[in-house]
Formats: C-alpha cells, structure tokens, sequence
C-alpha cells in the first residue's frame, strides 16, 4: 500500500495552500525524505520543546524578569514551544501519511505561530524603539498589564487572520496579500530597528558633551541598552532567515514553479530551526535570563 496517495480535493481555491504534495515523486525520494523528516525533526522538536519550556518557567517563576520586554521574549517562546508541541509532530505525520486534511492542519498551525512570531517581534522593536523615545514616562506608560493585553491581541489577530485567509475563496489574492503582509512587516523591523541605532548614536555624541561624572553613568546606560537592542535585533535576523522562505515559496507554487519535496521540506525545517535557535539566543545573549536559568534549575523547581 502507498501511504502517499493523498487525497487532495479537486479545487482550484486549494491551489497554493498546501506546498508540498507528495504525489508524483518516486518512491526512493520519499522514503528518503521519510527517513531525513524522523532524524531531523525529532531533535528539533525535543529542542524547541526542552529550550523554550525552560524559557517560559525562567520567566514566569523570576518575578525580576516580568518587564515587557521579557513578557514579549515569553510570548515568543510560547508560539516556538507550539511549534515544538504541534507543527512538528504534524509534519512527521504528513510525510508518513500523505493526508490532505492533515497537511492543511499543519500548514494552519505553521501560519499561525509564524504569524505570532512576527507580530511579536515587530512588538519587541517598537518596545525598545518606545524606551528611547519616551525616556522617564516609558515604564508609565509601557506596564507590565498593558503588554499582557497586547500579547493577548496579538494571539487573536494572528488566529482571525489566518482563520480569514484559509477561509477565503479568493486563493490566490489571499496567498498574495498574506506574502505582501509578512514582507511589510519584516521591512517595517528593519526600519525601526535601523532608527533605534540612529538614536543610540545622537545619545552618544550628546554624552561625549556631558560633565565626567555623568559621562560614566550614561555612557553605561547607553551601552546596556544598545547590547539589549542588539539582542532582539539578533532574535528578528533569525526569524527572517528561518520563515522569509515561507513566502518566497508561496509565490513560487502560485506562479507554477515546481520543485522538490525536498525544497519546502527546507522550508519547514527552517522555520523549526527557528523555535529551537531562540532559547539559546535569549541564553546566549542575555545574562539576566542565563543566570535566572542557572540558579532557576540548579536549585530545582
């Protein structure tokens, strides 16, 4: 029996929204990318599962690390902690059986977290874009409430909109606008990202005329907050590498591009890379979270 005899309804409306079929490919490349999808996707899964779950109990037991920044940070390590808990096992399941309804359900949940991913990023930019800008009324302004309602938005619009777009009959406007959407945002972070050197800049050169005695002080201030710009910067570089293919393909399949399943089997690694890749970024390149993580586990929980 051929487990890759999908049935795939017979609609031009589903054109594009699955990337990967696996009918017409021999059985050899198949049993290959059976045997490539197990050993690859079950490290990633255990890493994304392990390093995110630590992420999210250091942040939540730590009440020193619940700024909005970190409640951002956790917010991503729940959508790549998903990804770990359901996309993945999804995808070994798609490629084991070849069913249509079990290919969309993992192509609804990849949009989904992918779609929280970038909404949270593009948050994350905006909050240390904010810091600079607002100076003292920041934490006033920025609270720890109102970014739980943000995180909370931004779960729901992510869900209604990717709810809207698999429920659309217009395939191909809907593929179209959804790539349009995930590139803006993308560009958008490399603009805020790219104003916040800017302004990191202007506050050194104004430093360099200060008296001594404040010189130190700011120059300090300046350099913790650049290094913490930088790691979230780091954060949004890996996620545009890992899920920029995404809607590079989308538009490929939409104009008749054919390719091999190993191409979008690429494309779903990569986008698991991505959940496993960023708990060792937070570890890696925040001190505070690596020491909360160390003491956190060493004592037990």
């Amino acid at each position: 029996m051929n487990v890759f005899n999908s049935t795939k309804p017979q609609n031009k409306n589903s054109y594009g929204r699955i990337l990967f079929e696996l009918n017409g490919y021999s059985t050899q490349e198949l049993n290959e990318w059976i045997a490539t999808s197990f050993v690859i996707h079950g490290i990633l899964c255990l890493t994304a599962l392990l390093g995110n779950t630590a992420i999210v109990i250091t942040i939540w037991k730590k009440s020193s690390l619940h700024s909005a920044t970190n409640i951002l940070l956790a917010s991503l390590a729940i959508a790549d902690l998903a990804v770990g808990l359901l996309e993945q096992p999804l995808f070994i399941a798609y490629v084991l059986t070849g069913t249509y309804s079990v290919g969309l359900l993992l192509q609804v949940s990849a949009s989904i977290f992918c779609s929280t991913s970038f909404f949270t990023v593009t948050a994350i930019a905006v909050n240390h874009f904010l810091a600079l800008k607002l100076h003292v009324r920041y934490h006033s302004i920025v609270t720890r409430s109102r970014v739980i309602w943000l995180v909370s938005f931004i779960w729901i619009l992510s869900i209604i909109f990717q709810a809207g777009y698999w429920a659309s009959n217009l395939s191909y406007i809907s593929d179209i606008v959804a790539s349009v959407v995930i590139i803006c945002v993308l560009f958008g972070n490399f603009v805020i990202y790219f104003k916040i050197n800017l302004v990191i800049r202007h506050h050194q050169r104004q430093i360099q005329h200060q008296q001594p005695e404040a010189n130190n002080s700011s120059i300090f201030s300046v350099k913790r907050f650049r290094k913490s710009a930088l790691n979230s910067f780091l954060i949004y570089i890996v996620v545009l590498l890992c899920n920029l293919p995404h809607s590079v393909a989308i538009i490929m399949h939409l104009t008749g591009v054919t390719t091999s399943p190993g191409f979008y089997m690429a494309i779903i690694t990569l986008i698991s890379l991505n959940s496993s890749l960023n708990p060792f970024l937070f570890c890696w390149r925040d001190r505070e979270i690596r020491a909360a993580m160390r003491q956190l586990f060493c004592r037990g929980l």
